[in-house]
Order: structure tokens, then C-alpha cells, then sequence
């Protein structure tokens, strides 16, 4: 299981700008249409940038969500100095 607040990126994150590359300058010679290529080439463009909406809300959720570590929270128990002396909380 990853750790809190790791971001799991698909596999597809480089292969898919790799494809809408290659379909741009040799998807004609690939395909015998024209819609067909450009429909492929609008296809990929929409998944990349489905991808990268998804990616983008998944970092906003989690810069959304209250610190645990925050140092606001009393610690329990005894409070102690950097010189290793007892404060009392009042």
C-alpha cells in the first residue's frame, strides 16, 4: 500500500505525449483517412488532458486536506526543553 499522500501516476503518463507525437507527423502515412487520423489525433489529445485534470485535482485534494503533523496540537505527556528541564504547562 503506498504511504499517505502519495500520488500513484499511470503508466501511460510518457507513453501518451510519445503517441501524439508520432500520430502527428506519421499518422497520415499510418491511416487511410483523414478524419480517421485527426479523429485518433483528438482522441489521445482528450486522454492526455483527461489525465492531466485528474492529476492536477488529486494534488489540489491533497494540499486541501489539514496537516496531522502540524505543531499546533499540545504533545501528550511532559514537556521538555532543549536543555532536558521539565516545563510546567499551565
Amino acid at each position: 500500500m503506498p504511504p499517505a499522500g502519495y500520488i500513484r501516476m499511470g503508466s501511460s503518463g510518457c507513453l501518451l505525449p510519445l503517441l501524439i507525437i508520432l500520430n502527428l507527423f506519421f499518422g497520415r502515412l499510418i491511416f487511410s483517412s483523414t478524419g480517421l487520423w485527426l479523429g485518433v489525433e483528438a482522441g489521445l489529445v482528450f486522454i492526455f488532458a483527461l489525465q492531466i485534470k485528474l492529476t492536477i485535482s488529486r494534488i489540489s485534494k491533497l494540499l486541501r486536506q489539514p496537516n496531522l503533523d502540524s505543531l499546533d496540537r499540545k504533545p501528550a505527556g511532559k514537556i521538555i526543553d532543549v536543555q532536558g528541564q521539565e516545563i510546567r504547562d499551565e
